[in-house]
């Protein structure tokens, strides 16, 4: 009988999980163990809520959950009960700061650190030589995209093969293609329901902030109204994670769009259990980011239902979009002028439009599922 890894995985402690208000590590999280829960023991730490019980177990999965006030109270906590379950490994979400107070307490202990983005690791953040301290206390590191992996090894000089890729994956249950046949009356009767019949619908599914490029989207709308009159932007997402807090930013954008109130609807954030419903009602998503995200899962997800993405040629952006065959990838510095030649184009060729979603769909399932995700991580646990 095969021993089960048991693996305790630390989240950040910024957002509860299981949650669908939570940012994306933790939705990545509660894909990945939810998927794997058969194969490996897991234990995972997190934020305590008033929804959500201080310890439970869901399935094979257990839960145990602290109040966040600062980040050493909170992993004093949780090194207490990693004492009393003394696992294999230890995984380490998003915090490289966090690496030396554990390997402190547990010294012999496989550590594992799993990077999301370049936010945690950026001077900003951590000072680089306190980075390249933590990131020696670790066994292995494990990143969604070369993009990561590269950024990592110029800003560090981390060996390379300590670094391991794995690119996120989409829940293909709920993302599901709208050109296929089940999905097509689907998708019509969508935009009955969210009253958006008659109109071509760009979608941005995001947080509203600067370096998420809403602004550039918004001065390319005079050009594309003009090319298309029934375009309808839809912008999806708050300043914040869960909350409809305004910022100056936001209300910059708000200001913008009054320009052309019948072409824009502001939403406010939708939790994603529910977000492939707007997907099935868009022609075109929009990731006109203007920062270096490593992989951006709203790619994916909307590929998924069949979607074409239009997005910046940065970061692990080029990864996921094939430029011309599943979507189109903007260079920042033209980056208006190449978004709005892209959406008319796009949009006034309904046909070119659905071969990019076919063909979108078709590359989810070849490199971007959460089955091929877990099976690449779970290889990992068995080899470590």
């Amino acid at each position: 009988m095969r021993i089960k890894p048991k693996v305790a995985i630390i989240t950040p402690g910024t957002f509860p999980i299981p949650s669908p208000r939570s940012s994306s590590v933790e939705t990545v999280v509660d894909m990945l163990t939810k998927a794997l829960q058969t194969d490996v023991e897991f234990t995972i730490f997190g934020k305590k809520t008033r929804e959500l019980p201080s310890s439970e177990k869901r399935g094979n999965i257990t839960y145990h959950r602290y109040v966040y006030r600062e980040w050493t109270r909170y992993l004093t906590k949780i090194s207490s009960a990693l004492s009393k379950l003394k696992p294999d490994i230890i995984q380490i979400e998003n915090r490289p700061n966090f690496i030396p107070l554990i390997r402190k307490i547990f010294p012999r202990t496989q550590i594992l650190l799993s990077l999301h983005s370049t936010k945690f690791i950026s001077t900003s953040h951590i000072a680089k030589e306190e980075l390249i301290s933590c990131l020696q206390q670790v066994d292995k590191i494990i990143v969604n995209s070369h993009f990561l992996k590269n950024h990592l090894i110029h800003q560090t000089g981390c060996e390379s093969a300590k670094i391991f890729i794995n690119h996120l994956g989409v829940d293909t249950n709920q993302f599901q293609s709208k050109w296929s046949t089940n999905q097509m009356s689907e998708s019509k009767k969508v935009a009955q329901q969210l009253n958006l019949e008659g109109r071509k619908i760009l979608l941005f599914v995001g947080r509203l902030r600067k370096i998420k490029g809403v602004e550039k989207i918004l001065r390319a709308m005079p050009a594309i109204i003009q090319a298309v009159p029934d375009t309808l932007l839809v912008i999806a997402g708050s300043a914040f994670y869960g909350s409809d807090r305004k910022t100056n930013y936001v209300e910059r954008m708000y200001r913008l769009a009054k320009e052309f109130p019948n072409h824009v609807r502001f939403l406010s954030y939708i939790p994603h259990d529910e977000i492939h419903v707007w997907f099935k009602a868009a022609d075109i998503v929009l990731v006109p980011s203007i920062g270096h995200e490593a992989f951006g899962l709203v790619n994916v997800e909307a590929m998924a239902c069949g979607v074409p993405v239009i997005a910046t040629n940065i970061g692990g952006m080029p990864e996921v979009i094939d430029h011309g065959n599943t979507g189109y990838l903007i260079n920042t510095e033209n980056l208006e002028a190449e978004l709005a030649k892209y959406v008319i184009h796009l949009l006034n060729n309904p046909n070119i439009l659905k071969q990019l979603g076919i063909n979108s769909v078709n590359r989810v399932y070849e490199n971007f599922t959460w089955e091929k995700s877990t099976s690449r991580l779970y290889q990992l646990y068995n080899q470590i």
